[in-house]
């Protein structure tokens, strides 16, 4: 509640939760929705515990306009003894308007058909449906993942390339990015490589140290690189 309340004068282009599955608290989405810009985009992730009362909820927003039901495939970990496994999430994509921003070319894929005749438009390329199945296995294995002092991965981590695909296309240059369960910051990390000003908040002061840490790498990667857009950026470690 403190940070929502240190936040609610700032407005957010785009706002990204990768909520408490099992939490049919939503009382923050409110909050959140308040402080989305208009025409901004409101992205929820979650697995089938809550999407289809997130999406109910989302729906009775002011001006919400439904964008995608994504489904972010990954097939590893155990099965149960009886059904299908669940091996995906489910993410929501809100706009808070109709005129959301749009950059397909950001995201797109190799065709199957590149180089023959059913490529009309002779790019090779085409914007990946919202079913992910080609993004591959994060699993505990993957050497992005992020360790804490125990050496144990930190839980909930995401992949780069999934909010890649999930945040630079609906963002301009100096737009705002907010996460409001930011846990090891990779929203944060895709902000900076497309440009933009970002908020995080975690709850687990271990964890944001590692947000900090990650993020001031990142920075000082991106140095020289894109030395004219990280200029105009601003973002702060608050306690």
């Amino acid at each position: 509640m403190d940070n929502m309340k240190f936040l609610s004068a700032i407005p957010s282009q785009l706002i990204y939760a990768d909520m408490i599955y099992e939490n049919m608290n939503f009382s923050w989405v409110e909050h959140y929705w308040h402080q989305l810009d208009k025409n901004g985009i409101f992205i929820v992730q979650t697995d089938y515990h809550t999407v289809a009362q997130m999406k109910l909820h989302l729906d009775t927003m002011v001006n919400a306009t439904f964008v995608n039901w994504v489904i972010y495939k990954q097939e590893w970990g155990g099965v149960p003894r009886k059904g299908f496994p669940q091996k995906h999430d489910d993410i929501l994509i809100y706009c808070k308007g109709e005129n959301f921003t749009w950059h397909g070319d950001r995201v797109q894929i190799p065709k199957v058909t590149a180089g023959t005749k059913l490529d009309k438009k002779g790019t090779g390329l085409k914007i990946p449906c919202s079913v992910f199945d080609d993004l591959g296995n994060f699993s505990t294995m993957s050497k992005e993942r992020i360790k804490n002092g125990n050496g144990k991965c930190i839980q909930w981590q995401k992949p780069i390339k999934l909010l890649q695909r999930l945040i630079a296309p609906f963002i301009n240059a100096g737009d705002l990015v907010l996460d409001p369960f930011c846990g090891t910051a990779t929203s944060g990390v895709v902000a900076l490589r497309n440009c933009c000003c970002y908020i995080g908040i975690e709850n687990d002061n271990a964890v944001a140290k590692i947000a900090e840490e990650r993020l001031l790498k990142e920075q000082k990667n991106m140095e020289g690189i894109y030395y004219d857009c990280l200029n105009m950026l601003d973002w702060r470690i608050l306690p």
